[in-house]
């Protein structure tokens, strides 16, 4: 019997003891949980790209910043009424050349074509002087590709007063009569000549052509928003235009009129055998003896 007792401690302890090991082995071998990280630091903390910037609205100074030369160019919106546009940003897109012209009379012409052309409504850049005094050229020619939303193809290369001229034309009877005749607004116009170094009628004697100062414009067609492009040449031949019962003729007649008002020469079919499918305009030099030639 006491063995029998002994027997059963023996036992139990042996039971309790591998109880014991088996709750330490697995205690042990418990994974433990892990540290929540601390807070990173201003010093620690992991770069976070940032949400990128919206790029800031264009100033009206930038906005009438010229490209660089052979470069398309925004249409430059016009100034308000009070505020002149800025020029410093302007005088920075000119050609750093000064051709064969003094450096004096090309800054001089420049500033003055910024202030000429400031407000006004189109598509330009300025390009390099060309010829020298005396001679073919202008000290600051530039080239339109669009005036008062009409656009000249392929643009012309002009004097900065000549540009203004024919934005006058463009907005105060172009645009008017062809609305008020034809019924359509003129998008474009066809631009046959514009610098030329050459004489007169391209003789091979006698004076220049205003051609060759980049003062005048030679134009073979209109286009038309809601209408067929009508030709110089067209629109003045034909019975119904001949007898006024033409729309088209009648709005060459009346523009041919009207471009007297702001051009020194108007020329065009009818006027002689050199003119016969064009309108010619320029801005001749005026003076004692010299008037006005609309033909």
């Amino acid at each position: 019997m006491v063995n029998e007792l002994q027997g059963r401690k023996s036992l139990g302890g042996l039971i309790l003891l591998a109880a014991f090991l088996a709750v330490t082995t697995a205690y042990a071998s418990a994974p433990i949980p892990r540290s929540k990280p601390a807070p990173p630091s201003a010093e620690t903390s992991p770069a976070v790209p940032l949400p990128r910037a919206k790029p800031a609205a264009p100033s009206p100074e930038a906005s009438l910043v010229s490209a660089p030369e052979n470069a398309p160019l925004p249409r430059a919106k016009p100034g308000r009424a009070g505020k002149p546009a800025t020029t410093a940003a302007l005088r920075k897109a000119w050609p750093q050349s000064m051709g064969d012209w003094p450096k004096a009379e090309v800054l001089a012409a420049r500033a003055a074509c910024e202030k000429m052309l400031a407000g006004l409504d189109l598509i330009w850049r300025p390009d390099q002087p060309i010829g020298e005094p005396g001679g073919c050229g202008t000290p600051a020619p530039i080239a339109i590709a669009e005036v008062a939303q009409i656009r000249i193809d392929p643009p012309a290369t002009v004097t900065c007063d000549f540009a203004v001229a024919l934005n006058a034309w463009f907005t105060q009877s172009v645009q008017p009569e062809a609305r008020k005749r034809v019924g359509a607004s003129v998008i474009g116009v066809r631009n046959a000549s514009s610098y030329a170094c050459r004489r007169r009628n391209n003789a091979s004697t006698g004076k220049l052509s205003e051609h060759a100062r980049a003062n005048a414009l030679d134009i073979a067609a209109f286009d038309f928003s809601k209408s067929a492009q009508v030709t110089v040449a067209g629109g003045a031949s034909g019975l119904l235009q001949k007898i006024g019962l033409s729309a088209k003729g009648n709005f060459m007649k009346a523009l041919r009129k009207s471009a007297c008002s702001y051009f020194n020469t108007v020329l065009g079919p009818g006027a002689d055998r050199y003119h016969g499918d064009h309108f010619h305009v320029d801005l001749m030099k005026l003076r004692p003896g010299r008037f006005k030639m609309c033909r």
